[in-house]
């Protein structure tokens, strides 16, 4: 026969006040946990803890601060302030900024890792310990890594196949390819330049029969897209051909355009961050390329 609703509120209400009176659970409350979603490889990132600590621990406070990492039961960083400085423990040993944590008795219980790089992506947790309590928290962080190198370029296998490719190198964590098409209202680097910017406004349309393949080198990821097109009479006119990267769990994103004139005028003008431009011969169509914004274009001549 279950208990009465009357007597299971009872049981809780002496259970909690048990573990008040055993743990100290209102001793130390950690009351807020200040972790970055996501940090640039090699950049400098600061996590804070904040916490709180009931006024009759501090007559007789033994403070210890730790930090964890991904799960390991062993921390990173410990400091326990009336025993001396703070030690980087495990995979952030040699990586702090050991001089931060000198105002973690007033309420903060920081940390500052000094170039984070991607191995370092993972769960964060902080604990704060006295006598009497104990309390934690736990929030991800991302480090990733933007790409070495990316670029989109164009085949003719046949005089009627041609094939796009795209490939990044150098990203963390795992990226997602995508290939489009769209049709440019003008037939410039205009266009291009406006097809190579993620928040564009023109109509795109995603291509089909596109493969990508993904492979991991150390510390990164290298993505190839790639898809056949053998009816070019599907395109006519001119043609902007789109390659667009991103990395999940991220806002991270970036473009490379190509523009296919059919019967162009044998002319391919590169165009490069700064406006600059040249030309190079084409025996068939007339290839425009943009890298936006800040790498300088690569262009390949088929």
């Amino acid at each position: 026969m279950p208990w009465p609703r009357s007597s299971r509120r009872t049981v809780w209400g002496v259970l909690t006040l048990f573990t008040v009176l055993r743990f100290g659970v209102l001793s130390v409350k950690i009351t807020q946990l200040k972790v970055p979603r996501l940090v640039q490889n090699g950049s400098d990132v600061t996590l804070d803890c904040e916490f709180q600590v009931e006024p009759h621990e501090s007559r007789h406070l033994e403070l210890v601060v730790k930090w964890f990492f991904g799960g390991d039961p062993e921390p990173v960083y410990q400091w326990i302030p009336a025993h001396g400085r703070p030690q980087g423990l495990g995979l952030l040993k040699g990586r702090l900024d050991l001089n931060y944590g000198t105002r973690n008795e007033r309420g903060s219980a920081g940390i500052r890792i000094v170039g984070a790089t991607t191995e370092l992506t993972g769960d964060y947790k902080c604990s704060i310990s006295t006598y009497d309590g104990e309390d934690f928290m736990i929030k991800p962080m991302i480090v990733f890594a933007p790409e070495t190198n990316m670029y989109l370029q164009y085949g003719r296998p046949a005089e009627d196949t041609f094939n796009i490719s795209c490939v990044a190198e150098g990203v963390f964590p795992e990226p997602r390819m995508f290939l489009y098409y769209a049709r440019p209202d003008v037939k410039d680097k205009t266009a291009i330049k406006a097809a190579s910017l993620c928040e564009t406004q023109q109509r795109e349309y995603p291509m089909e029969g596109v493969t990508v393949e993904t492979g991991r080198r150390g510390d990164s990821f290298t993505t190839r897209a790639s898809a056949e097109v053998e009816d070019l009479e599907h395109f006519l006119g001119a043609i902007l051909f789109i390659c667009e990267l991103r990395v999940p769990q991220t806002e991270y994103c970036q473009r490379r355009a190509i523009m296919y004139l059919p019967g162009g005028d044998d002319e391919s003008h590169q165009i490069d961050a700064e406006g600059g431009s040249g030309t190079a011969e084409l025996k068939i169509s007339a290839l425009l390329v943009a890298v936006i914004p800040t790498v300088t274009i690569l262009y390949h001549n088929f």
